[in-house]
């Protein structure tokens, strides 16, 4: 694979890297603050849960309107609206009065979350395919160190202050810093600003691939420590222990992916790699009755989706031509597509039959990933992504 293309310089790619991972810790320290928001403003367990598909809604919806305000504004400026949601949106939540205003809040952070992710996509992707999986591996890595902080620091928020809002604050404050720092590039601007042009087939199979990896990734979050209570008899708590053994995995193999490994190999083989492996694990969990297994499980689950998003991405941008904007755009509908459908199918089933019944879901979503790997390949698309 020959790639001469100019490198990232290090200010302009630790900053995309840091505001993506503040966006992992807000992601995530969402989830684990609904339980005090449930508490705070007296909400059902319904209602609580209504935030994860707002912020969900927020992401789609951002990824369906990213596209056109970036033709219109131009990429800083669509940057710059992110960090305002960011902004508004956790003083919403913080500050909530009412569950109508919380709501609001996710939707906003997932607006943010969504049009930053679009953006940052774009200037991961521009520098030749093996640096852009580099980039994107990397980056989607570093983003894990911080996600995994989310819920320590809302933990040691509430036992020291007894609040939680503090540690939903603090990333907004590395949010604004960052803005303040931020190296403002216009090489990109003509791609931008480039006639909208109809996205090739290839990009919408790897499109439908990268729907299933969030889809995976998504139903091992929040689905993994039920399964393996249920499977194992341990306790809510503990198994919620074991399901970090997914975040663990999910940046081990990024970590690994970023460094250069699998730089040789096809990026549709470690997309095939991933999902076995993704499937691997689900089955075990699915099956093991014994908690070290489970954990082996997850593991495995989190290190099989790991590369399906950066690897994906990176495939889905070089086959968009100049229609970058559009490409991440779309690719970031999907992913907000996925949030919101799969976990909540995953549980509906699991109501109507049970969730170790329904758990066999994933390994069918990983089934129909692998499918899509070989109708990807028989179209060229391949030939493109080793170009």
């Amino acid at each position: 694979m020959n790639d001469t293309t100019p490198r990232m310089r290090p200010r302009a790619k630790w900053t995309a890297f840091s505001f993506l991972a503040l966006w992992s810790y807000l992601l995530y320290g969402l989830g684990n603050a609904t339980p005090y928001l449930r508490d705070d403003l007296r909400l059902t367990s319904f209602e609580a849960g209504l935030h994860a598909s707002a912020l969900a809604l927020g992401i789609l919806v951002a990824g369906a309107t990213a596209d056109g305000l970036g033709r219109k504004v131009g990429l800083s400026r669509l940057f710059d609206l992110s960090v305002v949601y960011f902004v508004v949106a956790v003083g919403m939540i913080v500050l909530a009065p009412a569950l109508a205003v919380s709501l609001a809040g996710a939707f906003l952070l997932g607006m943010g979350g969504g049009t930053l992710v679009t953006q940052v996509n774009v200037e991961l992707s521009r520098f030749g395919q093996a640096q852009s999986r580099l980039l994107l591996s990397q980056g989607n890595a570093f983003s894990m160190i911080l996600a995994a902080a989310a819920p320590l620091a809302i933990g040691l928020a509430v036992v020291t202050l007894h609040a939680w809002h503090p540690a939903m604050l603090l990333p907004i404050a590395g949010v604004l810093a960052l803005t303040a720092v931020r190296p403002r590039e216009g090489g990109i601007s003509a791609r931008i600003h480039a006639p909208k042009a109809r996205l090739p087939r290839s990009y919408w199979l790897v499109w439908l691939l990268l729907v299933i990896g969030v889809s995976i990734e998504f139903s091992f979050v929040f689905w993994g420590s039920t399964i393996v209570a249920l499977r194992t008899g341990i306790s809510t708590g503990d198994a919620t222990l074991l399901a970090s053994l997914f975040v663990v995995g999910m940046f081990a193999v990024r970590t690994v992916v970023g460094g250069g490994f699998g730089s040789s190999h096809s990026p549709f083989a470690l997309l095939t790699a991933g999902l076995g492996i993704a499937m691997a694990g689900a089955t075990l969990t699915w099956v093991s009755p014994v908690p070290v297994l489970s954990g082996l499980g997850l593991f495995l689950g989190g290190s099989g989706v790991a590369c399906l998003w950066p690897i994906g991405v990176t495939i889905a941008m070089h086959t968009a031509g100049v229609g970058q904007l559009q490409a991440s755009a779309r690719a970031t509908l999907g992913a907000g597509l996925a949030i919101l459908v799969a976990p909540a199918t995953l549980g509906l089933a699991g109501d109507a039959f049970g969730v170790t019944t329904a758990w066999p879901m994933i390994m069918g979503m990983a089934a129909c990933g692998l499918a899509v790997v070989v109708v990807a390949r028989r179209v060229g698309s391949e030939t493109i992504a080793a170009g």
